[in-house]
């Protein structure tokens, strides 16, 4: 039986996810139980008629759907958006209508437009079987290594099992490979001689400076001043990537250029979550956020690409490729749905399910 998840199964769901991703437990019930109640009920853009969903077999939850409400405004009019977060099913109800039934019941609602940005191919191709369509620009994530050594050598651990005793014997000669680098043109990020400061970015500014950073675009998210920061707050809380640095970027008569989040760690790849800026000052952003990366010890930095920006990233040596999730859409109104198609919209990491802690804290 399909039907609207309530707060009472939230146990229910919590134990369905420690099934289907056993690897990704909290180390405390409690605690997981706590995060879905607060992201699903306490969110300050709830909305009944953009539920979540469950799937109910014998008086066992056997699929689940979390579905996250927001706004945005579509060429100056405010829609709403429902952000599919989580989506899984009993792995002995895999070969049922189960999935499709969550699918089909998320996409009837009244939204204007849905999304989804981490699926996998499974649910790419259930998504496009019902109207979906899936958004290549968006599916895209930008890749620039800082430390071009380290980060070869990550990549080698995590891909090819190197053996960890290997790989600290590497460290030394990485770390001299990386010094040279640094020397290189592209690479001179000890020299900064951008006219440009930084300063901490906070709730109230990022709301102030939102219209101007995104101007032009035909589609992009809306902030009130309880729902920025609520949400600033739950992804400062996601410290597996490193902790949160938020800064923004001022010109010389400190003016807003614009500003980066991303979570950054010595030693570590960068996660940049979002980037806004000025039309004419996107590469002066990018460029201190490239800086700032580097003198704090990351290895790399990537994050999902802005296809109005894709030449700055291009020219700032940043290389995009697909790293295995899609990120989906899904409107009655065709031109919402070309706008995104076109690359006309701006949806950072902040926008999706990214920045989510279902998988544990």
């Amino acid at each position: 039986m399909l039907r609207i998840l309530v707060e009472n199964d939230i146990p229910a769901v919590v134990a369905l996810f420690a099934r289907v991703y056993p690897r990704h437990r909290w180390s405390c019930a409690t605690e997981w139980e706590s995060y879905f109640h607060a992201t699903l009920f306490d969110n300050p853009w709830r909305d009944p008629e953009v539920p979540s969903w469950v799937v109910e077999d014998g008086g066992h939850i056997t699929g689940f759907y979390a579905v996250l409400p927001r706004q945005m405004l579509w060429k100056g009019r405010l829609i709403r958006v429902a952000v599919g977060c989580q989506f899984m099913v009993d792995p002995d109800q895999r070969h049922s209508l189960t999935a499709l039934q969550m699918v089909q019941a998320c996409i009837a609602g009244p939204q204007d437009l849905t999304l989804a940005d981490a699926a996998s191919d499974q649910a790419r191709r259930m998504w496009t079987s019902v109207g979906g369509t899936t958004a290549l620009l968006y599916s895209l994530q930008w890749t620039r290594p800082l430390r071009p050594a380290a980060y070869a050598l990550s990549l080698a651990r995590e891909r090819t099992a190197l053996p960890r005793p290997v790989a600290q014997a590497a460290r030394p000669l990485a770390a001299v490979i990386d010094t040279l680098a640094a020397r290189l043109r592209p690479n001179r990020f000890h020299g900064d001689d951008e006219d440009v400061a930084d300063e901490a970015l906070d709730a109230a500014t990022m709301q102030a400076g939102l219209a101007a950073m995104l101007e032009g675009s035909a589609l992009r998210p809306l902030y009130d001043a309880r729902s920025l920061a609520w949400l600033l707050d739950q992804v400062s809380r996601k410290t597996s990537y490193g902790n949160l640095h938020t800064r923004v970027v001022r010109d010389d008569q400190s003016r807003i250029l614009g500003w980066y989040l991303c979570y950054l760690r010595a030693g570590a790849i960068g996660e940049v979550i979002q980037i806004a800026a000025r039309r004419d000052a996107y590469d002066r952003v990018l460029r201190r956020l490239l800086v700032d990366a580097w003198r704090r010890g990351a290895t790399a930095v990537r994050g999902r690409v802005d296809p109005r920006f894709a030449r700055e990233l291009s020219d700032r040596h940043c290389w995009s490729r697909w790293d295995g999730a899609w990120t989906l859409a899904h409107s009655r109104d065709p031109a919402i749905v070309a706008a995104i198609q076109q690359g006309d919209a701006f949806f950072s990491r902040l926008e999706g399910e990214w920045w989510l802690r279902f998988m544990g804290a």
